[in-house]
């Protein structure tokens, strides 16, 4: 299907200038502002408040057309017999929907025509209608039976359809442009013609806009919501009354691109980067689609086939990414890394507690089972639990999870025991290892999960220090780095300052945001 989609403006339909009616053979009383007084009937004029609504030229010229404001025109052919109306008819031009047809003439022709209206009866009070110049006179409405007649005489047996928008209320009217956009998205999803959804079946389908008429706020919910439902179909029809040379159709692709950047942008934000491949990945050129791909691997926290597909990056301005992962997943450490900044951007862009929580609870844990297996393996197996002397039901080797690594770690490093938070000098992994590790097993039992970003922090805090009532975010982050600072030290090209600044993925991240933002 072969759609035109067309907004209705205030001077879309226009009486012809004088230098056409001298051409027609018309009379000085035949003039378009002269005849106008026999159609503008006083029954009429009555009904319009006794408002003297008088066609003018915009500005004076020969051959400038005449304007009325369009529902009083459309309510005088309205009004009018069939002989008058056939008088009215002959007087009408149409500037810019003229120029429009002719210009798809090269084009298929549209098998359908929706035309978009305004209607603000309802915002308008008795009093505000009495004033000629109120926007109520310049709705487009009434013009509906001369524009069936238009469309029906340059487009035989096309069905159109009529998509009215309607103000609610003064504050809400149609230069409201988050209203006017509700509005048009609300009109376009349902839109049918002949009854019948829109289905458009071939990749040569087109979707023609004309969306200059109107309120800007019409103007661009036009744009957009079309962009939006018919993407690729869109082709915009545009056009200038005066030049006939400057009407042309404009292809859609730099607003749908600009469109569906201003999506990615949005998803990019909230990391949500399947979302991004499936509204954006088309737009991206090869390398950024491996980079695409590499971010969705570490967002499920396959950080192992993250850093395979970053190896896959071959362009040259990128071999520094290469080489910092090959150097990076050298080290035992570097995955816990990754784990704790997945476990940040799960609940500071996703608003997921419960997987922040056990991501970042699963970086430090999964580190010390690393930093075992790489270091202690063996020993740890025949290692006495350190609570043993004295306690049968600890007279056991430890295992190779849970608190038992913490215990361990307590045999190998120094790790202060000292339970007043601001006298010890290892507070972070001691608060960890000997509290969080208790509280994040009662919390995976439980139903009810965690209620907000304050419930993760409340979580990695020890009741025995002050609460987190200045930066909680900043302390949270800050703990899950020094935990893992303290168990890789020793092995760390530097020791991290920031949760970003450890992770490879951050990296991806702004090389994302850069190729989106520069397309």
């Amino acid at each position: 299907m072969h759609l035109w989609i067309v907004t209705i403006g205030s001077s879309d339909v226009q009486l012809d200038s004088d230098k056409t009616n001298h051409e027609k053979g018309r009379t000085e009383k035949q003039r378009s502002d002269k005849i106008w007084n026999y159609w503008y009937t006083d029954e009429l004029k009555a009904e319009c408040h006794d408002i003297d609504f008088v066609p003018q030229p915009a500005f004076k010229d020969k051959d400038e057309t005449y304007r009325v404001a369009p529902r009083i025109l459309g309510m005088v052919y309205n009004s009018s017999s069939e002989l008058v109306q056939q008088e009215i008819w002959s007087y009408l031009t149409f500037p810019l929907l003229d120029n429009f047809v002719q210009a798809l003439e090269t084009y298929p022709t549209p098998e359908a025509i929706a035309v978009l209206l305004t209607d603000q009866s309802a915002i308008f009070a008795d009093a505000q209608r009495r004033k000629p110049k109120s926007p109520y006179w310049q709705d487009t409405c009434e013009l509906k039976t001369i524009l069936q007649r238009y469309f029906a005489s340059k487009f035989s047996g096309i069905p159109c359809e009529w998509l009215l928008l309607q103000a609610e209320t003064q504050e809400r009217g149609l230069d409201n442009w988050n209203d006017v956009l509700n509005c048009v998205r609300e009109k376009f999803r349902d839109l049918r013609i002949a009854g019948q959804a829109v289905q458009l079946t071939s990749k040569d389908d087109n979707v023609y806009v004309s969306h200059q008429a109107g309120t800007l706020a019409i103007s661009s919910a036009v744009q957009f919501c079309s962009l939006e439902k018919f993407g690729e179909h869109v082709k915009f029809l545009v056009s200038n009354e005066y030049n006939q040379n400057l009407t042309g159709i404009l292809p859609s692709s730099n607003y749908l691109v600009a469109l569906k950047r201003q999506q990615a942008e949005k998803l990019l934000e909230q990391h949500d980067y399947s979302g991004v491949k499936e509204v954006f990945s088309r737009y991206l050129s090869d390398e950024e689609n491996i980079l695409l791909d590499a971010a969705i691997q570490w967002n499920f926290a396959k950080f192992e086939e993250f850093a395979n597909e970053v190896e896959k990056l071959s362009s040259q301005d990128l071999q520094s990414l290469v080489q910092a992962a090959k150097d990076r997943r050298k080290n035992w450490w570097w995955e816990a890394y990754e784990a704790a900044y997945l476990g940040v951007i799960r609940l500071l862009k996703q608003g997921n507690t419960v997987e922040a929580m056990f991501h970042t609870f699963r970086s430090v844990e999964g580190l010390l089972r690393r930093w075992v297996d790489e270091f202690h393996s063996e020993e740890i197996k025949q290692t006495k639990h350190p609570k043993s002397k004295g306690n049968e039901r600890r007279n056991r080797n430890l295992n190779t999870y849970g608190e038992d690594l913490y215990w361990f770690l307590t045999l190998k490093k120094e790790v202060d025991q000292t339970k007043d938070i601001k006298q010890n000098t290892t507070p972070d992994i001691f608060v960890f290892g000997s509290q969080i590790f208790r509280k994040r097993n009662d919390l995976f039992h439980q139903l009810k999960g965690l209620q907000g970003k304050e419930a993760v922090f409340e979580n990695w805090r020890s009741p025995n220090e002050p609460q987190w009532k200045q930066d909680s975010e900043g302390k949270w982050k800050k703990r899950i780095l020094n935990c893992l600072n303290f168990v890789a030290k020793e092995d760390l090209p530097k020791v991290f300052e920031t949760v970003e600044d450890a992770s490879l993925m951050s990296q991806v991240h702004q090389k994302l945001e850069k190729a989106i933002a520069d397309l």
